[in-house]
């Protein structure tokens, strides 16, 4: 069983703010005080762009275009030329690569206001202010329980645009925080960073067993970001390390 004194204990000098939740099949096996609060969502706002498609299906093998001027920093459809593309690669950019021109997309084609509008709706703590790279006083806001209660909707999924998520998520470009030193193969994950700001939500398993994670923070200047950092790949460690033994 995992050491949640060890976890606490973890926790206990962080600077900044976080919140971390552990649920296996059964439930919440661990919960930090702040795992209700709302945090800067970051990327993982992407989770809940992928479970508003998910309710509002949409034919996947359909062609999208693009616009030029809609291009923003951050993934790959930045530098590529192509601009026509079958919208389940756009989905999977979105939750592969963290692609944000892809996730602006995805927003507008389904329509910003009808996205927010279901977010508030259907979740706690979960807010679409703005697009992703966009340039305002307005925020995404997101908690670690909402986190994962959209993996978990996405994991979750048999159905094939499930499959298309799940793939997506188990190819995850960014695995420096909870994954950092498990091996390739071991989960599906969802990460999200700003200047201030290192989430991770991911589900680490070892054949049938799993722990589901989200680890959420807040902090200011680059010590803090370094010791929130060590603390998620520490996590993820005791959670891989623990399932190891259960599998035996």
């Amino acid at each position: 069983m995992l050491d949640f004194k060890q976890i606490a204990a973890l926790l206990a000098p962080l600077p900044g703010k976080t919140a971390l939740l552990i649920k296996d099949r059964e439930g919440t096996l661990y919960s930090s005080p702040l795992a209700g609060e709302e945090f800067k969502s970051a990327s993982l706002i992407k989770l809940a762009v992928a479970c508003y498609y998910q309710a509002h299906p949409q034919d996947l093998g359909q062609t999208v275009h693009i616009p030029e001027d809609k291009i923003v920093d951050g993934g790959m459809l930045c530098h590529l030329a192509q601009r026509d593309w079958q919208l389940r690669d756009v989905l999977d950019l979105m939750l592969s690569d963290s692609d944000n021109t892809a996730t602006n997309f995805l927003i507008d084609f389904a329509g910003f206001a009808k996205m927010a509008a279901w977010f508030e709706e259907e979740f706690s703590h979960l807010h679409l202010g703005r697009y992703l790279m966009e340039e305002t006083d307005r925020e995404n806001y997101i908690s670690a329980e909402t986190a994962l209660k959209l993996l978990e909707r996405l994991l979750d999924d048999p159905t094939p645009f499930g499959r298309v998520c799940q793939k997506a998520l188990f190819y995850q470009e960014s695995v420096n925080k909870l994954l950092q030193n498990l091996p390739e193969g071991c989960s599906y994950s969802k990460t999200g960073e700003l200047a201030d700001t290192e989430h991770d939500a991911a589900r680490i398993f070892v054949g049938e067993n799993y722990y589901d994670i989200c680890f959420m923070s807040r902090f200011a200047g680059l010590e803090e970001r370094k010791a929130i950092l060590l603390a998620q790949n520490a996590v993820g460690e005791l959670a891989y390390r623990d399932l190891l033994e259960k599998n035996g």
